[in-house]
């Protein structure tokens, strides 16, 4: 058996080298990090419309906010309001949307024609379609499909759902910034504290904006090819 016998000379050489080997690895597991940072990104970009704002104040104000958490525009023409009465399995009526282009990150409120005028000023579209109790299930659908939903569609709560923070009368509700995709479900459990903040009845401050953690693929133009060409 033969040994290879290094003399000094050689010993900075394959230090350099494993050094070298060693920079590589550390590129790689680098890019590869960002990487499946951007890929986490573009997964938790929301793929449809949600209601991220819920108002069931006194009177006649009741009002919906849809938030358009997609990378593109979305025609609203093709999604509507269904309402669901009293823990009904059926719905009882539905407001259509109109045909407008709901811009990326963009919100759009629809009010009660009724309300007040504090929240109709703050209306895209108001109907009398927009007229709901805090034990109406209501259901956001975009082609005739469930897109998001409050309440428990053939569940008749009382009055209203409610958890340790709030309930569905006198309340407005907020959705959670980390949500990302809509309750499709309409049937399942609601718990209001799971998914949304509450703010006081005839609380209309959160109207017309809403922002998430969810991320948008039309952001994050950096490519894989030039993430690797950039550590070489």
């Amino acid at each position: 058996m033969g040994f290879l016998v290094l003399g000094r000379g050689h010993l900075p050489t394959v230090w350099y080298g494993l050094n070298r080997i060693r920079g590589s690895m550390m590129k790689s597991l680098t890019v590869l990090g960002l990487f499946l940072l951007l890929a986490g990104s573009a997964l938790a970009q929301t793929s449809d419309l949600l209601i991220s704002e819920y108002v069931e104040g006194s009177g006649d104000n009741q009002a919906l906010e849809i938030f358009n958490g997609t990378a593109d525009a979305v025609l609203l023409s093709n999604y509507a309001i269904v309402r669901y009465p009293n823990g009904a399995a059926s719905p009882a009526g539905s407001v259509n949307l109109p045909a407008v282009n709901l811009p990326s990150g963009g919100v759009y409120v629809v009010a009660n024609s009724l309300a007040g005028p504090a929240l109709t000023a703050l209306a895209d579209l108001t109907d009398a379609g927009i007229s709901f109790s805090g034990n109406d299930a209501l259901v956001l659908t975009g082609g005739g499909l469930p897109v998001d939903s409050v309440g428990r569609v053939g569940q008749d709560p009382g009055n209203y759902w409610s958890c340790v923070d709030g309930s569905t009368q006198n309340h407005s509700l907020r959705r959670l910034a980390s949500v990302c995709s809509g309750d499709t479900i309409i049937d399942d459990l609601f718990d209001p504290c799971i998914e949304w903040s509450f703010a006081a009845v005839d609380d209309f401050s959160g109207l017309g904006d809403h922002n998430d953690n969810c991320g948008s693929v039309a952001d994050d133009a950096t490519s894989w090819g030039a993430l690797k060409a950039s550590y070489r």
